[in-house]
């Protein structure tokens, strides 16, 4: 039987102005530190790929919210793509679901 990840991968593509984010693993409050890191600076234009996301916390929700009222804030555009099963829920029963900007 094969476990799940207990970190998180993060995988940064920069193509001035874009900046791709592709996470695999869990977004947790132990990688949250590291996730912020990774994704500010915001650039023009961000996309976080959660498509191996396969946990999500109430830490890493916050960090969600979080970079996306500083892209909004600083007239930058932050998208969130790929959202898997697991953590559509958590999104869906914190209301955040059809607040943040997932396509």
């Amino acid at each position: 039987m094969t476990r799940p990840p207990t970190t998180l991968d993060i995988q940064v593509r920069r193509d001035a102005p874009q900046r791709d984010l592709l996470l695999s693993g869990r977004l947790d409050a132990h990688q949250v530190p590291a996730f912020l890191a990774a994704a500010e600076p915001l650039a023009a234009h961000t996309t976080l790929d959660l498509a191996g996301v396969t946990f999500m916390d109430s830490s890493g929700l916050a960090a969600l919210v979080r970079l996306v009222r500083a892209a909004r804030s600083d007239g930058r555009e932050l998208v969130i793509v790929n959202v898997q099963d697991g953590v559509r829920l958590a999104m869906e029963i914190t209301g955040l679901y059809s607040v943040l900007p997932i396509r």
